[in-house]
């Protein structure tokens, strides 16, 4: 028996509707692979002259975006410079600068490099904790917190200023001490985020070098869904599927 046939009209409008879906996926993922690659979201103009690669996978992408790292060196210090302020909240000391400038890699792996070392140091992930709640709650963090800190895995600033934006909308701050899940909203003030479609967050992960979810199905649960280093822990509000830089609001004062 022959499948009845769409009207015309029916046809070309469910043509235009995959064919935009496919469009918008194809930005989605161009921009997510700036986000990761470089900490930074691409200009109008950097997604037209990416046209040429928007069907590609993002694990391509990865391989232009560090292709261009390694021919360019105003964009090298540029992404050291943004993975340097993100992870620990401010600019370089004078002690700092010659390592801070010798970053390499992507935006992702510096992050993730920074982040390790502040585990291997309470005295500087003590001042971390300190600029990140001086920032959003106006005060030096309690014992407390600095010990509740200590029971997760250790997170950047840009994380860390995420997360005590949303535990202090939903809390008092100089009543309580921060506690629960550590999540972060996808319409956060301090951070630039940017939603992603399930599929398009799994391929950004893996492209980045983000470890997957140890059980995929219990944290999609629960949903950690924030593509961020450091983040697998931290759970998105609302479940919503993102990844997340510091943004214009994420400095220090």
């Amino acid at each position: 028996m022959p499948f009845p046939r769409l009207p015309l009209a029916v046809a070309a409008a469910t043509l235009v509707a995959v064919v935009s879906a496919g469009a918008a996926e194809a930005t989605e993922r161009l921009s997510a692979s700036f986000f990761l690659a470089l900490g930074r979201a691409p200009t109008t103009a950097e997604l037209k002259d990416w046209e040429p690669y928007s069907g590609d996978r993002m694990a391509d992408l990865y391989v232009r975006h560090r292709q261009q790292l390694d021919a360019t060196a105003p964009e090298r210090a540029a992404v050291a410079g943004r993975a340097w302020r993100d992870v620990f909240g401010g600019e370089p000391s004078s002690r700092d600068a010659s390592m801070a400038a010798a970053g390499t890699g992507t935006y992702t792996e510096q992050v993730e490099r920074l982040r390790r070392t502040l585990g291997e140091s309470d005295e500087q992930y003590r001042a971390v904790l300190d600029r990140a709640y001086r920032r959003v709650l106006g005060r030096a963090p309690f014992v407390e917190e600095v010990n509740y800190w200590h029971q997760h895995a250790v997170l950047s600033y840009a994380g860390l200023v995420g997360c005590l934006e949303n535990w202090a909308r939903r809390n008092a701050p100089g009543l309580t001490v921060t506690s629960g899940v550590p999540a972060i909203c996808v319409n956060s003030d301090f951070l630039t985020t940017l939603r992603l479609s399930s599929a398009v967050a799994a391929e950004a992960r893996a492209a980045a070098g983000l470890p997957a979810p140890v059980a995929p199905a219990l944290a999609l649960a629960r949903g950690q869904n924030v593509v961020m280093p450091g983040a697998g822990e931290v759970v998105s509000v609302g479940g919503v599927h993102f990844t997340a830089i510091g943004g214009a609001r994420s400095g220090t004062e």
